[in-house]
């Protein structure tokens, strides 16, 4: 564990500090019952809002994922269709349509404009979705970061730098985003689908559109 699990959460959305809890032990409990072979973060955009899901539910929430939601037409202005969104979730009179994009981020990159570009895109996929007239409705966009590194750069690097970049990396999104909740976890690395290099563990990040 490169630093200590992180939650911090604003007003209007208070509620989620029990949820993030739940998210956090199931990132860690993924990576810790695997074996250290396999970890939310080392997947996509859909198993990270699974776990979320999942973490939701643990919470009380009811979850469904890729689910019915009005839209507007990114193109057509005013215009209304039905479409998708990532995840929907309701607890009491508390109803949330979440939009969730996913990033890796390598540590070498000299900017976080990669990051900047996907939650961007969670903004703009959240601001499309349309009120379904349910009491206490909030859209959210939800942004995983997951940073990355190279095998090589691991293994010239000491436990002490790794965990001084991820300090970096979490500061300047926090900055450039100021998101209304903002968790992380870095359980340990564990090898990426569909890549030569390695996850560390994830940011969460998410802002009420």
């Amino acid at each position: 564990m490169y630093l200590e699990d992180f939650i911090e959460v604003h007003r209007p959305l208070n509620y989620w500090r029990e949820l993030l809890h739940e998210w956090l032990f199931l990132v860690n409990r993924v990576y810790r019952v695997s074996n250290r072979n396999a970890a939310v973060y080392a997947e996509k955009e859909r198993a990270n809002t699974g776990l979320l899901a999942a973490a939701a539910t643990r919470n009380g929430w009811v979850a469904l994922e890729e689910c019915r939601a009005q839209k507007v037409d990114k193109y057509l202005a005013g215009e209304e269709y039905i479409g998708r969104c990532d995840l929907m979730l309701w607890r009491d009179s508390r109803h949330h349509i979440i939009e969730a994009k996913h990033v890796r981020f390598p540590m070498w990159a000299r900017s976080t404009s990669r990051i900047h570009r996907a939650h961007m895109k969670a903004l703009e996929d959240s601001e499309r979705s349309t009120s379904s007239g349910y009491r206490s409705e909030k859209m959210v966009a939800v942004t995983y970061i997951v940073p990355v590194i190279k095998p090589m750069q691991f293994n010239a690097m000491t436990e002490e730098e790794i965990s001084a970049k991820l300090r970096e990396v979490v500061a300047e999104v926090r900055s450039q985003h100021s998101p209304t909740f903002m968790s992380y976890a870095f359980p340990g690395p564990v090898a990426l689908h569909g890549s030569p290099n390695l996850g560390l563990g994830v940011i969460l990040i998410g802002k009420i559109t």
